[in-house]
């Protein structure tokens, strides 16, 4: 027996994603993400592969959790790491059969959940920027206001404002306001079975007619699994288990909203020496592997430093093929400027473990090109020391 429909929507700042599917696929080398229609990894793919790693906090979950799956999503987003409590909640559900759907119209419940998770899968407090992100999903909301909605805030300013919003949005029912301390909190709130009289099944407008026991048969399919499920029960609110009831600190979700650069990224220098505001460091496939392998996180690459020479220039890389991009670094309190020539060879630039940007080439982009990385002072911090100047060449 397969659960109820549920679509799960991942907020953003420029607006809501919706989850298209999300399947195993035993053949890809390592769990991949992708937008709806392309091919191509998402630039977050190797992040979203490191999360479902064998060992990893999703294998945490049980069943299939784990293990190589296609991850398909309406759309993309450039950073931040918000989307990683709606797709852990998404690899719990699959676990426990359930289906999705991106359509509000044919969902059985609608989940709405941002934040960001640590390796036991607890929710990062912090601020996510709710507010703006409720905002930015009323429309979506509204194609389907009967269908029940389930919410996961995390603790952080805006919690209580976030959650007298949703209420405020008029819907048949209140949101089922999940507990926001862990994933495995959530999903034992979304599928425990309750004691109570379960709820009519929703009628829809539209659907095929069903002679007597059939429908009957599905009537009952309907019952057990919203029951499974938990919806359509009064919100769960003041948990034990929900961070919100206590102080909020907002640094761990900025953190996690935010890609700043690490002071891990960048070697402390010899004394006497002045301290390096610019660290470039060339990316390989490690032996045996290769470009592919490494862009869907499947294998971790090399990294080369890039010596400094006279002139504010770095010595030169050469287009190797296992050469699959650049890590870049600044020192703290400076932001890197990055030329167009690099940014138009590779990838939108990811956050690597240490802080580092991670750009990687792009399939037919392996061709000579000199670009320039400077660092900008945040305010308050002294200006830059050094512009360097580096080439990639065949």
């Amino acid at each position: 027996m397969t659960g109820p429909a549920i679509l799960v929507v991942i907020p953003t700042t420029r607006g809501p994603l919706r989850l298209r599917s999300l399947s195993p696929r035993p053949g890809l080398p390592a769990p991949a993400a992708f937008a709806d229609g392309d091919y191509r990894p998402l630039p977050w793919s190797a992040d979203y592969a490191r999360l479902c790693a064998p060992g990893g906090p999703v294998a945490g979950l049980g069943g299939d959790a784990g293990g190589p799956h296609e991850l398909r999503l309406s759309g993309s987003f450039d950073a931040g790491r918000s989307w990683e409590v709606p797709v852990c909640l998404a690899h719990g559900l699959a676990a426990r059969s359930h289906r999705f759907t991106a359509e509000p119209a044919q969902a059985d419940l609608i989940l709405w959940a941002t934040g960001a998770v640590d390796r036991d899968l607890a929710v990062l407090p912090g601020d996510y920027a709710l507010l703006d992100k409720i905002e930015r999903s009323r429309a979506l909301l509204a194609e389907a206001p009967n269908v029940p909605l389930a919410v996961l805030l995390p603790a952080g300013p805006e919690r209580g404002a976030a959650e007298a919003a949703f209420r405020a949005f008029g819907r048949k029912e209140a949101p089922h306001i999940l507990p926001g301390g862990t994933v495995e909190a959530a999903l034992e709130a979304l599928t425990r079975p309750r004691d109570r009289d379960p709820p009519e099944p929703r009628r829809r407008l539209g659907r095929l007619a069903l002679p007597a026991g059939a429908a009957a048969a599905a009537g009952l399919v309907a019952v057990v699994t919203f029951i499974a499920l938990g919806a359509r029960h009064a919100p769960v609110t003041n948990s034990a288990t929900d961070p919100a009831t206590g102080t909020a600190s907002a640094e761990l979700a900025r953190s996690a909203e935010t890609i700043p650069p690490s002071p891990s990224a960048l070697e402390k220098p010899a004394a006497g020496d002045r301290p390096a505001t610019i660290r470039v460091e060339e990316l390989r496939a490690p032996p045996g592997s290769s470009c592919r392998r490494v862009a869907f996180g499947a294998d971790l690459p090399e990294r080369r430093l890039v010596t400094p020479e006279s002139g504010g220039r770095l010595t030169p890389t050469r287009l190797v093929p296992e050469l699959c991009g650049l890590a870049i670094a600044a020192a703290p309190g400076l932001q890197l400027e990055i030329g167009p020539e690099l940014r138009a060879a590779t990838l939108p630039p990811v956050r690597l473990a240490d802080g580092a940007q991670g750009f990687f080439l792009r399939e037919g982009s392996r061709q000579n090109l000199v670009y320039a990385v400077q660092a900008r002072p945040e305010a308050g911090a002294a200006p830059p020391s050094e512009r360097l100047v580096h080439a990639l060449t065949r």
